[in-house]
């Protein structure tokens, strides 16, 4: 398939693990110009290195913390400083902090979820949304998640902020459609990176000191198994390199005519 990526400039947040670096190193078998964002600079430097062996035109790693509208800010100045006006945004910044029932959980948990899951893409968002507008073409597309779909019990903060991405996504694609610029979102359950050895990123909830997410004491982790449900497919889990397949159609020619849309990789979990 032709996607007609070659030579777009494409921003990933949160591309330096799991879901993100494998949504950057799809656009980059496309030949595009990837700006990878994050927290981690030597993860950074190792997928931006893996972007231009697959294929990258270009590929730059750009630090943000993308829940700072003062970082944000600057992110727009070194992105289009790097790569040129950005063609396609994927807002990928996400996650639940903490787990365990909702009336255990109190504030500052509630607000880091929305922070970092909502407020994340909405920031960026607008960063870059009026170039794309000026310029008569653009792509967004916003990592939503199963949970925001069918909701996770334990997660009710999370699968909320998801929900609101996905209410979003719409809702911009009918404001924006007449510029030239479509919004989807994906949906994910659960998935893993395709290399199983992958560097932890500093920025990753699988790393003990992000400064981000709770390391699940033993009991929260079984609660966190507990919701786990079992799809229609022999795969339990998604691989970051399907995320991004399914993010590179979005943004490709092929589904110029998708707007507001929310696309599930899921193995079948809403049917079984």
């Amino acid at each position: 398939m032709e996607t007609g990526l070659a030579g777009r400039a494409v921003l990933v947040t949160g591309a330096t693990a799991n879901i993100g670096r494998g949504i950057a190193i799809a656009f980059a078998q496309e030949g595009a110009r990837v700006i990878i964002v994050g927290r981690d600079e030597a993860q950074g430097a190792r997928v931006v290195e893996k972007a231009l062996k697959s294929g990258a035109a270009a590929a730059h790693w750009v630090a943000a913390d993308v829940t700072r509208p003062e970082d944000v800010q600057a992110l727009l100045a070194k992105a289009e400083a790097a790569c040129g006006p950005v063609d396609v945004l994927v807002n990928n910044v996400g996650g639940n902090v903490d787990v365990g029932p909702f009336v255990e959980t109190g504030y500052d948990a509630w607000r880091a979820d929305i922070d970092i899951t909502l407020m994340s893409t909405l920031l960026v968002t607008r960063a870059f949304l009026p170039g794309m507008m000026a310029r008569g073409w653009g792509r967004i597309i916003n990592i939503g998640s199963m949970s925001g779909i069918i909701g996770d019990p334990y997660l009710a903060v999370y699968s909320a902020a998801k929900a609101a991405v996905h209410g979003f996504t719409k809702v911009l694609a009918a404001e924006v459609g007449h510029a030239g610029v479509t919004v989807n979102a994906v949906a994910p359950y659960a998935t893993s990176p395709d290399d199983p050895d992958e560097p932890i990123s500093t920025g990753s909830r699988r790393y003990p000191g992000s400064g981000v997410f709770v390391t699940l004491a033993p009991e929260k982790a079984a609660l966190l198994q507990s919701i786990f449900r079992q799809g229609l497919t022999q795969q339990s889990r998604a691989k970051a390199s399907q995320i991004g397949a399914a993010t590179v159609y979005l943004a490709s020619e092929a589904a110029a005519f998708v707007t507001g849309e929310v696309h599930c990789v899921d193995g079948g979990r809403r049917l079984a």
